[in-house]
């Protein structure tokens, strides 16, 4: 069976598309290819991208269609309206009679990056037409993947009668090896990925880690940040405190390094869609067996429940109460490796793809 990708929102080599179902499709033995709308500068096999940055949704959604009427798949999985909308057009015109859409959800739609204007009105009007938009392609598709539960709830209560799996973004542990565990006594390594904005709660990691500097003397740190976003950092003012922007790293070397950090970072902001929002990367770190300290937010109590067990989560504005999470640590190794040892055993035994794969597998097998 011939499945196409289509990618409105995310490169082509996506961990979660490409080195995930993907591969999983592939290894089931369906001829599979990934279509993405992103510039794209890396040579993979089975992929067709197209710059998308000056074209109207009207252009990519028929540059999408006219290579779907090429490659003339069975299958489509979506990432976004867009991508529906060149998937349904694909559809109507072809000759084949069983053409599946599927839609893999994975962020909100509407989002608040879509409400830009400085006028409320005018937010809340594209918010509705955004939101209609939204309901308009639900009816569209043959069925839904859900990578989490907040972002399915809207689907499943209005096409519960529409197949769906529950997709998570559990890591893949063929790709993220056992790291040793340090004494991070003597140096302690933090770690970020992501945006380098106040949203994503870059600027509450550096107030805590320079925070750390000056509270453990003792104690060289160092802050590593691999991120998209440009950025110079300034000197911190602190001899003990390193801070390494590192450049954007291939999922499998990203892999293969990241685990070299002690302790992982995501303060960012729990505000109204961020609480619902669960991080992908807290998985990678769980597969890494390395304590996080993570804002608390709803999406991940309610996706594991074990959390506790091996992190915090904590308010990412109080700065002195998440430098006491780190004091734990530095101060007790034996908490320290427990959390460490503990996340890589939960990985293993319940948080890992090889854990849903088949159930992705037999989703897409049957019609």
């Amino acid at each position: 069976m011939k499945i196409v990708f289509v990618l409105t929102v995310h490169h082509p080599n996506d961990d979660r598309v490409w080195y995930q179902q993907a591969d999983s499709l592939r290894k089931a033995g369906h001829d599979v290819f990934v279509l993405s709308a992103t510039r794209f500068i890396f040579n993979l096999p089975n992929v067709h991208t197209f710059d998308c940055q000056n074209l109207s949704k009207k252009e990519i959604i028929r540059k999408h269609a006219s290579i779907l009427n090429k490659l003339r798949p069975e299958v489509i999985i979506c990432d976004n309206p867009v991508s529906i909308l060149a998937a349904k057009d694909y559809k109507k015109k072809s000759t084949k009679k069983s053409i599946r859409i599927y839609y893999d959800v994975t962020e909100f739609y509407p989002s608040k990056i879509h409400l830009y204007y400085n006028n409320i009105l005018k937010n809340m009007l594209k918010y509705c037409v955004l939101y209609c938009i939204s309901i308009y392609v639900g009816s569209l598709v043959d069925g839904f993947i859900f990578g989490e539960y907040y972002k399915a709830k809207r689907y499943k209560q209005l096409f519960f009668w529409k197949k769906s799996v529950n997709l998570s973004y559990f890591a893949s542990l063929e790709y993220i090896k056992t790291f040793p565990i340090n004494n991070i006594q003597k140096e302690c390594s933090f770690f970020y990925a992501g945006y380098i904005s106040e949203d994503y709660g870059f600027n509450n990691i550096l107030k805590v880690v320079k925070r750390c500097a000056e509270i453990f003397p003792e104690t060289n740190f160092k802050l590593n940040v691999i991120s998209k976003t440009e950025c110079k950092m300034q000197e911190t003012g602190c001899k003990n405190l390193k801070i390494d922007i590192l450049k954007f790293l291939p999922f499998p070397e990203f892999c293969a390094s990241f685990g070299k950090s002690d302790i992982f970072f995501d303060l960012r902001k729990p505000d109204i869609e961020n609480t619902h929002c669960l991080p992908i990367k807290l998985f990678y770190y769980m597969a890494a067996g390395r304590p996080m300290i993570y804002s608390n937010l709803k999406a991940i109590r309610r996706e594991i429940s074990e959390i506790e067990e091996f992190s915090f989560l904590v308010n990412p504005n109080k700065t002195d109460e998440i430098v006491e999470k780190i004091r734990l640590y530095l101060q007790d190794p034996i908490l320290y490796e427990q959390h460490c040892k503990h996340a890589r055993i939960l990985a293993e035994t319940k948080y890992n793809w090889g854990k849903i794969e088949k159930k992705f597998i037999d989703f897409i097998d049957n019609e």
